[in-house]
């Protein structure tokens, strides 16, 4: 039976229809490969124009993350590596990748930074047309992984010398990583602090301007030292450390979560053009760009939303199974054509 990217041909699902078939016939890695090639400056090049200037082109599409298990259930593959990954990007229509660190442990200690494994590395910067980040964990995630939720989050009042020390090893950490992506050809860094709940902060901003964001803003400078974009991620409202984000040098800011009330038009109003905002979309608008008079409204909004603004759209959480992802490509192909 013939096998394209590792897959089945015949077993690919209903789901996929007739667009992922057209995408198969006659394409081989080989010559996907020799595409991507082709066009890979053109790509990074405009794609990181409207990260730095704004939309002038195309709106840039692009997602934080994509499971595993929904690329096995879509292309019906036993297993997911660098050729699976990449032609589900391809039938995404998407613009850029964003690659995740295997840490040892699964993350529960912070690691050296010879300990972490950045899959497919060389391939996703070489033999991709894509503009490729790296996602790395701040000293917030570190350690609401490591220490727990209740025992971190008094640190700054009960051991403060510790929570310094322990925001110092991770950005060590971080600094490392950074040279090591930056050699490697990486095209932007994105920092994952998940700093807020739906309804505000975790702490105070205070305490986060004293011991995170100083930390913060050494690690975007050592990256932009290197031409390296950064992007800050947080789920939640977080609209008292904007001006922080801001001000500590950062490229963008990924996750615009309505349902925790950080509407987007009011955000690009408050920033303007000193950051490029990637995110905007949720699990609801997915399923909705599944219907061609809802697809139309959201393709709307995007439009407006990167009208000479810096922006990328994609959806605030990233794919997991059980996502419409038909309506969601759907309506990246309809932005493509328009």
């Amino acid at each position: 039976m013939p096998r394209v990217f590792g897959c089945p041909f015949a077993a690919c699902p209903r789901l996929w229809s007739r667009w992922f078939f057209q995408l198969c016939l006659g394409i081989g890695v080989s010559e996907v490969a020799d595409m991507d090639k082709r066009k890979e400056n053109s790509q990074r090049e405009w794609v990181a124009r409207s990260i730095a200037e704004g939309v002038r082109e195309r709106v840039p599409k692009g997602e934080l993350c994509i499971a595993d298990s929904l690329i096995q259930k879509a292309l019906n593959c036993p297993e997911v590596g660098f050729q699976e990954r990449r032609a589900f990007v391809a039938v995404m229509n998407l613009d850029i990748f964003t690659l995740s660190p295997i840490y040892p442990e699964q993350g529960k200690r912070l690691p050296a930074s010879g300990e972490t494994v950045w899959p497919a590395l060389k391939e996703w910067t070489t033999e991709t047309s894509l503009f490729t980040f790296a996602l790395l964990d701040g000293a917030f995630e570190w350690g609401l992984r490591t220490m727990g939720f209740q025992e971190f989050l008094l640190l700054p009042r009960s051991s403060p010398l510790i929570l310094k020390g322990f925001i110092r090893s991770v950005e060590e950490l971080n600094g490392s990583l950074i040279r090591l992506l930056a050699e490697s050809g990486i095209d932007g860094i994105i920092l994952a602090d998940d700093i807020a709940f739906s309804k505000g902060l975790m702490l105070q901003p205070s305490v986060l301007r004293e011991y995170f964001f100083p930390s913060l803003s050494r690690q975007v400078a050592l990256a932009e030292r290197s031409g390296l974009p950064v992007f800050y991620h947080s789920d939640g409202r977080y609209w008292d450390v904007v001006e922080d984000v801001i001000e500590a040098g950062f490229a963008g800011l990924h996750c615009v979560d309505r349902a925790s009330g950080m509407d987007i038009s009011r955000l690009q109003a408050k920033v303007g053009n000193s950051l490029c905002l990637w995110g905007h979309l949720d699990a609801g608008d997915a399923e909705k760009a599944g219907d061609p008079v809802m697809r139309q409204e959201l393709l709307h909004s995007a439009q407006q939303l990167a009208r000479d603004k810096r922006f990328i759209l994609g959806t605030n959480s990233g794919l997991f199974e059980g996502m419409d992802i038909e309506g969601l490509r759907a309506l990246y192909r309809s932005l493509d054509a328009s």
